[in-house]
């Protein structure tokens, strides 16, 4: 350690004695040369680290993205303000013959200087005063780039616009290296034509990419940014290119998405080809009903599995003055019956067993406001399986279910489904909710609809072709795996959907399928759904204008689009049978049941299905079936009696059970009608007890006696009313009924 002191200790003195030795005026020199050495290094320093807000937004302001399909087709080449096009391509990417035909014409001592070059400056500076104009800018690559991230206040050069770009040259040399530089500038340089950038450039003036460029054609670009209107008639084939606007409503929606900065290149996970062939069938299909005034049409197509979007078609023609731009995915419209499922699924899971039996037959809901729904045919059909229910999509049933559920909770439960429409309407809904009264764009009623193929859950839509597994993994379970697999099984079931639908061909698909269509109230909307084990189609058909549909309900006409979309998947697909079975309940299994109640079948039970039970344990024996008198007759429960007595059937029903008020309800309130005063009466039906004949006091009054089926026409007077009916062996029963 001492030795290394004694060493250094000579060096330094040894230096003295020679720095004293020189003579002053080399000294002086020295001395300043250093300072300047140190100022510059200083000076950079402080460049480098001071920030430079300009340059930063610069270098991440957006670029014109090109988007492709998910078969790698371009479908579209973004355009910035003022349909400017200016693509990006990352320097490694730029063939070096075209980096150096630019850096020969612009600046080519480009790699010698640190922004600015005195030898040109000088050179410009004496050509400028030999011509007593400005003939040479002596602008580099790094000033020219200046100008382009803080531009110039007017579009006159001064000495004063010439010494500030070398400063924010010198500023960026600081900031970046020469890579940088040149890639920045290579992008952004402006070519005229609402083009920038090489890039975007060959493929306007060239209809090429930058890699099919020949010399001649580079020479040529590299001219143009100098004077783009004089210089453009010196490009021997300028042609300009016709950007591809595929999938337009989707595109639309896409670059809503992005919050940000959009990347150069996004891969999207919609495929073209098909979109544009869907588009193509809606409209023929369209044309063929056009009598009818069906004249709009939308479809959205999702990968189960993935969340990935296939097909987005918003309209059958984006180019349509009126209408077209409209997107039919995402506007809301009523959905009719398709919106069912959610519900029967909502009610497997809070409780009501498949075996269930649901009444359709005439019924009201509510006190103060009473809701009396109908069927689609204005038939009622008596007591239905939950399965025949659903799958014929009877109304009364389904209204019935919400009204024992409640409204509200059904709302939250489809909001966790991705039903945030409904949820935004949830103050002006009533039960007409469970007939799809509310409005749903297709976005969400097809997203939905994919819970039940998904085994109870659904994830958010994925628009690029390659979702991260922590995108795949994020999803949200609304109903249990049994619940999801028991409505596929009902869905799918022929049998269960003829009482409604017949056998109809569309729903009869040579693989596993499920679908739902629904119509709204007055026929402006006409819905159809479908999905396999892989895929979920929906397709929406009506009027954006809001006229209805001309003599046509309709859902079937959707519904053939959508089975032409599945089997399409499902050809390309070439998946196995086995691969597109959906899943089966593992809680569950299938044991026969009595057609009509439900139950265990006995001995005279007419009709016997399969219905899906809860392993290990066995329905009640079948009460709707009894033999009496020598024959058989049918049971029914009180709520069916006053729909069997207005069929004026034969003999066949047994009354039984607890004698009742059928219709109205206790507490009921109706509104008095004085136009219709002579003529507005009230029906009330009693149903149930052991005699044959029955007695109905209104007020303490007698009114009237009445044989099986009891019911009477009663005047409408306003106040608080008591009825009281009384059979003939003694039983009583007793409501209240209010009109006003």
């Amino acid at each position: 350690m001492n030795k290394l002191a004694r060493s250094c200790a000579g060096f330094f003195a040894g230096a003295a004695v020679f720095w004293k030795k020189l003579p002053a005026l080399l000294r002086f020199a020295l001395k300043v040369l250093a300072a300047l050495l140190l100022a510059h290094i200083l000076l950079i320093l402080v460049l480098k680290l001071l920030p430079f807000k300009a340059l930063d937004e610069f270098m991440h302001h957006q670029y014109s993205t090109r988007f492709y399909d998910r078969n790698n087709n371009l479908v579209e080449i973004m355009a910035l303000d003022d349909g400017l096009r200016r693509e990006w391509t990352p320097l490694e990417k730029i063939p070096p013959e075209v980096q150096a035909v630019f850096i020969e014409a612009e600046d080519s001592a480009f790699y010698k200087h640190h922004g600015v070059y005195l030898p040109s400056i000088l050179r410009a500076a004496m050509q400028n005063a030999k011509n007593r104009r400005t003939v040479s800018g002596a602008s580099t690559i790094t000033m020219q780039l200046a100008r382009l991230v803080v531009p110039r206040g007017s579009k006159r050069t001064t000495f004063g616009g010439k010494l500030k770009e070398a400063f924010l040259a010198v500023r960026i040399e600081a900031k970046l290296d020469k890579k940088q530089i040149l890639e920045l500038y290579l992008n952004n340089l402006p070519f005229g034509f609402r083009t920038e950038g090489i890039t975007s450039a060959a493929r306007n003036f060239y209809g090429l990419s930058l890699y099919e460029l020949n010399n001649g054609q580079i020479k040529a670009l590299s001219l143009i940014p100098r004077r783009p209107s004089f210089y453009i008639n010196q490009v021997p084939s300028a042609t300009s290119f016709e950007y591809p606007e595929e999938v337009p409503h989707f595109m639309n929606w896409v670059k809503n998405q992005y919050k940000g900065v959009i990347p150069s290149d996004v891969r999207l996970s919609v495929d073209a080809e098909f979109t544009e062939d869907v588009r193509q069938h809606i409209e023929q299909t369209l044309n063929m009903y056009s009598d009818a005034r069906v004249a709009d049409g939308a479809a959205l197509v999702l990968d189960n599995q993935t969340g990935e979007i296939l097909v987005w078609c918003g309209s059958t023609n984006f180019y349509r003055e009126d209408t077209g731009q409209i997107d039919g995915v995402l506007v809301k419209n009523q959905t009719g019956s398709s919106m069912k499922p959610f519900l029967y699924a909502m009610a497997l899971d809070n409780g009501f067993p498949p075996t269930a039996v649901l009444p359709d037959v005439p019924t009201d809901y509510g006190s103060s406001e009473v809701y009396v729904p109908q069927n689609f045919n204005n038939r009622f059909n008596g007591p239905q399986r939950l399965r025949v229910c659903l799958a014929s999509s009877l109304n009364i049933p389904a209204v019935t279910l919400l009204y024992r559920l409640g409204i509200d909770h059904y709302i939250e439960l489809l909001q966790k489904a991705g039903f945030d429409s409904l949820y935004e309407q949830r103050n002006n809904l009533g039960l007409s909710l469970a007939l799809g009264a509310g409005e749903v764009p297709l976005y969400e009623l097809v997203r939905g609809f994919t819970v039940f193929a998904r085994g109870g859950t659904v994830r958010n839509l994925c628009f690029t072709a390659s979702s991260s597994e922590s995108e795949a993994a994020a999803e949200t379970r609304v109903y249990s795996k049994d619940t999801a697999a028991i409505i596929c099984d009902m869905l799918s079931d022929r049998n269960a959907r003829s009482l409604g639908f017949g056998f109809a061909k569309v729903f009869d698909t040579p693989y596993p399928a499920i679908f739902k269509t629904g119509t709204s109230n007055q026929f402006q909307n006409i819905v159809a759904l479908g999905s396999t084990k892989r895929y979920t189609a929906g397709v929406w058909m009506g009027n954006v204008t809001g006229e209805t549909v001309i003599g046509e309900t309709g859902s079937s006409i959707p519904a053939g689009v959508v089975r032409y979309i599945l089997d399409s998947l499902e050809k390309q697909s070439g998946a196995s049978k086995a691969q597109m079975e959906f899943d089966k309940p593992e809680k569950y299994v299938k044991q026969k049941v009595c057609a009509l109640s439900g139950m265990a079948p006995t001995e005279y039970c007419t009709a016997i299905a399969e219905e899906f039970v809860l392993a290990g344990t066995k329905p009640e024996p079948c009460t709707y079936h009894v033999f009496r008198n020598g024959r058989i007759e049918i049971n029914y429960p009180n709520e069916y009696q006053r729909w069997f007595g207005g069929k004026n059937m034969n003999g066949s029903l047994s009354y039984g059970g607890a004698f009742e008020f059928v219709y109205p309800q206790d507490n009921a309130v109706f509104l008095y009608d004085r136009s219709l005063r002579e003529m507005q009466n009230l029906k009330i039906d009693v149903a149930g007890g052991t005699g044959d004949t029955a007695a109905l006091y209104i007020d303490g009054v007698l009114y009237g006696v009445s044989e099986r089926p009891f019911s009477w026409y009663i005047p409408v007077e306003r106040g608080r009313h008591g009825l009281e009916a009384v059979s003939e062996t003694g039983e009583s029963t007793f409501i209240t009924i209010i009109v006003k």
